[in-house]
C-alpha cells in the first residue's frame, strides 16, 4: 500500500464523525465561487445578446439624430440614402401631456411620432394584434399599458395631444429600439409622423428629438457614410451612431460592470476563505487527542499533517467544483 493511499484513507476515516461540519466549510466556499461563476456567465450572455440584436436595439445600421429639425442639407442626405435603395424611418420624439376626455385623466407621455416605415428591424408587437399598420393610414394612437391604466382609459378612447385627438387603437407590448428610460419622460405614445405637425406642440423652445433610422446592408457601408459626410454633419449637429458603435458601447459599460461585481465576488470569496481557514483551525484544534493517539501509535509529524492538509485540499476543491 502506498503512502498516498494510507494518507487517503486515514483522512476519509478521520471525517466520519464532522462530515455535516465539512460539509458546511464546503458550502461556504461554493457560495463565493457560485458568485463569480455566475457574474461571468451573466455578462457573457448580455454581451452575446447584445452582438446578435444590436441593430434591433438601436433601431437600425446607421442613426442620424438631432435636437431640432434636420436642415436641407441633411434631409438631402436622408432622402439620397432613401433614392440608393436602403430603408429610411423617421422619428420625431418629444414629451407631452396626453389628456382621455372621457375619464379626464391627464398624463405626462413620451410621444413618438413615427413614419410608415418604422421600426426598419424587428416588428412592434400590440394588442389588439395588427394595430400598429393603421398608423399610416389613420390618426390612431398606439400607447403602453402602463398609460392605459394611469389614465384609466381603454381602446376606442379618444387620446389629446395639444391640438389633435387621436383613437387608442392598441397597446404596445413589444417595440424595437432603446428603451424611453433613456430617451423620454413617462410611458409611450405613438402617433404618425404625418400628424406631429398639427398638433402645435412643437413650437420655439420645445425639446424634440428628430432622428432617422437607416437599413445599412453593411457595417462598413455605414461607416463609409458617416465618414464621407461627417464634416456636414457635424456642421449640422447631426448626431451619428452605428450598431457596431452601439455594441461597442453597451460591451464597455457591460465589462465594467462585470470587472466591479467579480470585485466584489472576489472580496466576499476571501472573506470566506478567511471563515473556512478559520473553521478549519478549530477543527484540527478538536483533534488533538485523535494526533496524540496517532503519534503514540507511531504516526510521524510529516503523515498527521499530510492526512489534515489532504482534507483541506479535498474540501476546497470539493467546495470549487
Amino acid at each position: 500500500m502506498t503512502r498516498a493511499v494510507v494518507i487517503a484513507r486515514l483522512a476519509w476515516r478521520e471525517t466520519r464523525a464532522s462530515r455535516r461540519r465539512l460539509l458546511l466549510f464546503a458550502s461556504a466556499i461554493s457560495v463565493g465561487v457560485a458568485a463569480l461563476v455566475a457574474i461571468a456567465s451573466f455578462t457573457a450572455n448580455i454581451q452575446q445578446s447584445v452582438r446578435q440584436q444590436a441593430r434591433e436595439l438601436l433601431g437600425g445600421d446607421l442613426v442620424l439624430g438631432s435636437g431640432r429639425p434636420f436642415s436641407p442639407t441633411v434631409t438631402a442626405l436622408v432622402d439620397s440614402l432613401r433614392g440608393s435603395g436602403i430603408r429610411i424611418a423617421r422619428e420625431t420624439r418629444f414629451s407631452s401631456m396626453a389628456y382621455v376626455r372621457r375619464t379626464e385623466g391627464i398624463r405626462l407621455a413620451d410621444v413618438r411620432a413615427v413614419s410608415p416605415e418604422f421600426p426598419v428591424y424587428g416588428t412592434v408587437e400590440t394588442a389588439p394584434a395588427g394595430q400598429w399598420a393603421r398608423l399610416a393610414t389613420e390618426r390612431v394612437a398606439i400607447v403602453d399599458t402602463a398609460l392605459l391604466v394611469a389614465l384609466g382609459a381603454r381602446i376606442g378612447d379618444s387620446l389629446a395631444l395639444g391640438e389633435k385627438s387621436f383613437l387608442i387603437a392598441g397597446v404596445a407590448t413589444e417595440v424595437p429600439g432603446r428603451s424611453a428610460n433613456f430617451e423620454g419622460f413617462g410611458s409611450q405614445v405613438f402617433i404618425p409622423w404625418s400628424e406631429v405637425g398639427g398638433t402645435g406642440l412643437i413650437t420655439f423652445g420645445s425639446r424634440v428629438r428628430h432622428t432617422a433610422y437607416a437599413s445599412v446592408p453593411d457595417e462598413r457601408v455605414a461607416r463609409r457614410i458617416v465618414y464621407q459626410h461627417k464634416a456636414m454633419l457635424d456642421r449640422e449637429r447631426v448626431r451619428t451612431e452605428t450598431a457596431g458603435d452601439f455594441q461597442s458601447e453597451v460591451t464597455d459599460a457591460l465589462q465594467n460592470l462585470s470587472s466591479f461585481l467579480q470585485f466584489v465576488g472576489l472580496i466576499a470569496l476571501l472573506l470566506g476563505g478567511i471563515g473556512v481557514a478559520s473553521g478549519v483551525g478549530a477543527f484540527v484544534a478538536g483533534k488533538l487527542d485523535t494526533i496524540a493517539i496517532l503519534r503514540c501509535l507511531g504516526a510521524s509529524r510529516p503523515l498527521v499533517f499530510a492526512i489534515y492538509l489532504s482534507q483541506a485540499a479535498a474540501l476546497g476543491l470539493a467546495g470549487a467544483v
